[in-house]
């Protein structure tokens, strides 16, 4: 397999961090993001998945509609970016559900893909999406030391490459991490493309792709916004405001720097249901 590279945006606002839960401050939006990453991938002729809250559909309809129009992978990420394991199974197959079928209205296209809020997923949650007619998943992380993350079991799927599994016709496509100084690092984007320095970065995917040849990236909106953070409730701890500001207004370059970087390096980029078709 050719080294390939799946970029994706989790299509939700800064309030909806899970660390900011009961605390938001929804009057104040970021999702100005999306335009700087749909400006800065059309720069490059880059594709791109799409992973939105269903609460953010109907806002975000007209935004939907063009990018479905342009082909791009549009696919779920739950309704209102509850943790899957903070549901029991029958919640969560009703609110994905709902997320799907809002989806499917307003692009009139069969929506093949999930992933979970926070990545908190099961095996059980897993047969459930496959159950709705979902065709592939992207919630899988080796990364048991933080506390949200779920443990996803994957007995019965194959491995056609690293970090992907397949049974039938559905794909798990895992976000890749490290082993680094016997610990998983994770390297795909997300709030450590934003805390970690460039060079830190640049220094951990290249020993990642030295060894693997698919990279995934996600990352959010907030992350890439141009406007000045917001400040919360003054409740919220100084961890937590390091965690949420530190780092932005860095990762329009960053991911500047990524592309240039994954391309130097002979990747071509692709969406996870494209990458799913060639696999297939």
């Amino acid at each position: 397999m050719r080294p390939t590279a799946v970029l994706s945006l989790d299509m939700e606002d800064w309030y909806h961090l899970d660390y900011f839960s009961g605390k938001e401050r929804s009057d104040y939006t970021m999702l100005d993001g999306i335009d700087v990453y749909r400006n800065l991938l059309d720069k490059f002729n880059i594709p791109s998945s799409y992973f939105v809250l269903g609460e953010l559909m109907e806002p975000l309809s007209a935004v939907l509609c063009e990018l479905s129009k342009e082909g791009a992978d549009i696919a779920v990420h739950g309704w209102n970016h509850a943790r899957p394991l903070t549901m029991n199974v029958e919640e969560f197959t009703e609110n994905i559900s709902a997320a799907k079928t809002k989806l499917e209205k307003i692009t009139g296209k069969p929506v093949l893909g999930y992933r979970a809020p926070c990545f908190s997923m099961d095996r059980k949650r897993l047969d459930a999406i496959m159950k709705l007619g979902f065709k592939y998943d992207s919630s899988r992380i080796d990364f048991s030391s933080h506390p949200l993350y779920g443990s996803l079991d994957m007995e019965g799927f194959e491995s056609p490459a690293s970090f992907i599994y397949k049974k039938d016709d559905f794909f798990e496509f895992e976000v890749g991490t490290l082993s680094f100084f016997s610990r998983q690092i994770p390297v795909s984007g997300g709030g450590y493309l934003r805390i970690f320095p460039w060079r830190l970065m640049r220094y951990l995917i290249k020993k990642y792709i030295s060894k693997f040849n698919v990279y995934t990236l996600y990352i959010h909106p907030f992350e890439l916004s141009r406007k000045p953070p917001p400040y919360p409730d003054s409740s919220i701890s100084a961890l937590t405001r390091f965690r949420f500001q530190h780092g932005l207004g860095t990762v329009e370059n960053k991911l500047k720097s990524l592309i240039d970087f994954l391309t130097g390096e002979g990747f071509s980029f692709t969406t996870f249901t494209s990458l799913r078709k060639d696999l297939l």
